[in-house]
């Protein structure tokens, strides 16, 4: 049986060679020869006389994995835009014309991860390719890929096999490549194998916004490939993933959708891919938080983190398992934040700084007191039917302030922290006021009303005496009765 379909693939190639003189004309007249994403492959295309289900090498179970069908094809997004094995491969389409891969020179492959940056950048570095598919394409990934974690490592390793190769004594056989398990553009892209290519843009790609942290997961929360792993002297670690999880941001991501909310590569970039340095978490965070960054960046503080190793913004709130922001954390209390290192003159921090962040918090507590009794007081005049939609709409000044005030926190000086402060009580001690009046009025209206019903009172009780010493006549009918 298998014969046979050999046989009418190569009686296919008579097809073939009488079907060329046509397709050079159409190519000739300027006609689109790009194949469509959902046209069958011909029967002799080359690539499937092996590598196709009833292919040459189907026979045996040790190549399994080099068959490949146009069904495993369908949801590769290059498959999707027309492109096929000879676009990525090279070599001849037609069987005829087929040179085994050994001997041709046309003929593309990845022979060790090592390789598969420049075989992907053959096409995705080169902005005229790039633009048939894409107005503005990113030709930059494999210049960012080699500067990543990833992209070093996998680079040590493909030198030191080559120094192998070099070193090969006559007569031996190479030695294998020692795969650092490094993430490759395959690895990432790529649920399901090396031609499950899925656009980034798909919800079922391992790099959509929430996808991105379960792929970085599958290695760096792996324990036994993690262990060893060392970056600027200190081991990488395995909890990442877990810490994000249940992080605000993680929280964010996968259980509100916010697709805005940061995954792995908005803090350690995509294709470039390194943990921030020391110096660089302020401006990694301020990429979102950037009221925040600015501040922390002109304070004597940041340079100070710097000087002792401390990561910025990471140093209060964490890497990644970032929690809301509380006012819990200010303070020198139990379990405070800034009692972690001015408790202890740690790092050089200073009791008169703790002494500042006790000020702050004792401020944020006030005016968080005098919101709430404006706001019951409020309540209270509205509850009694009086007008006060125009204190209640300016009480919201009071929280805007209160939330300046917490951000001006970073700039780790008491003096803007006091001023926002400072605008926070004066809208509510004019709330405070416009409620205090509004009660006033009702109480001015309930005595007035009382007032002016004592007269009407009298006047209705005079009126009742009166009616009653009214001599009574009686009626004619009745008159009639007795008689």
């Amino acid at each position: 049986m298998r014969s046979t379909s050999r046989m009418i693939l190569m009686v296919a190639l008579f097809a073939t060679a009488l079907r060329a003189p046509a397709v050079a004309a159409a190519e000739a007249d300027g006609e689109a020869t790009e194949a469509d994403p959902t046209a069958r492959l011909t029967e002799d295309y080359s690539c499937m006389f092996c590598h196709g289900p009833s292919g040459t090498l189907a026979d045996a179970e040790a190549n399994k994995h080099l068959i490949v069908t146009e069904d495993d094809l369908l949801a590769d997004i290059h498959w999707q835009k027309g492109l096929r094995c000879h676009d990525c491969h090279g070599g001849s389409t037609d069987l005829e014309d087929f040179v085994v891969h050994r001997d041709d020179a046309s003929f593309r492959r990845i022979v060790t991860p090592a390789d598969m940056p420049g075989f992907c950048s053959r096409c995705h570095s080169d902005t005229a390719y790039m633009r048939r598919y894409r107005p503005s394409p990113r030709t930059d990934q494999e210049v960012e890929y080699w500067t990543s974690g990833h992209g070093q490592r996998l680079r040590q390793a493909a030198a030191e096999y080559q120094t192998a190769l070099d070193n090969l004594p006559a007569g031996e056989a190479p030695p294998e490549f020692d795969d650092p398990q490094v993430a490759t553009c395959i690895k990432c892209h790529s649920p399901g194998g090396k031609h499950h290519i899925l656009a980034v843009v798909d919800p079922l790609s391992p790099v959509y916004p929430t996808n991105v942290a379960v792929m970085c997961s599958k290695c760096h929360s792996n324990a036994q490939l993690m262990a060893g792993r060392i970056y600027h002297d200190r081991p990488l670690g395995h909890s990442q993933y877990e810490q994000w999880k249940n992080s605000v941001h993680g929280r964010a991501l996968l259980v509100q959708g916010d697709l805005s909310a940061p995954a792995c590569n908005d803090c350690h970039g995509n294709h470039g891919a390194l943990p921030p340095e020391v110096d660089s978490v302020a401006n990694a965070c301020g990429t979102c938080h950037a009221k925040v960054a600015d501040l922390f960046s002109k304070t004597r503080m940041k340079h100070k983190f710097e000087a002792v190793g401390l990561p910025g913004c990471a140093t209060c709130h964490d890497s990644h398992g970032i929690q809301a922001p509380s006012d819990e954390m200010l303070g020198m209390s139990e379990g405070t934040t800034c009692a972690r290192c001015h408790k202890d003159n740690k790092f050089g921090a200073t009791l008169a700084g703790g002494m500042t962040a006790r000020s702050m918090r004792a401020g944020l507590e006030g005016l968080k007191q005098q919101i709430v009794d404006a706001e019951t007081q409020i309540a209270i005049a509205e509850r009694l039917g009086m007008e006060v939609r125009g204190p209640r709409y300016d009480l919201r000044k009071a929280h805007q302030a209160l939330t300046n005030a917490r951000t001006q926190i970073h700039s780790f000086a008491p003096g803007p922290v006091e001023k926002a402060l400072a605008e926070g009580l004066e809208v509510t001690s004019s709330v405070r006021a416009s409620a205090e009046a509004a009660l006033a009025e009702h109480r001015y209206r309930r005595i007035w009303l009382a007032c002016s019903l004592v007269p009407i009172l009298i006047v209705v009780g005079l009126l009742l005496l009166y009616i009653r010493s009214l001599p009574q006549t009686s009626s004619p009918s009745r008159t009639a009765a007795s008689n």
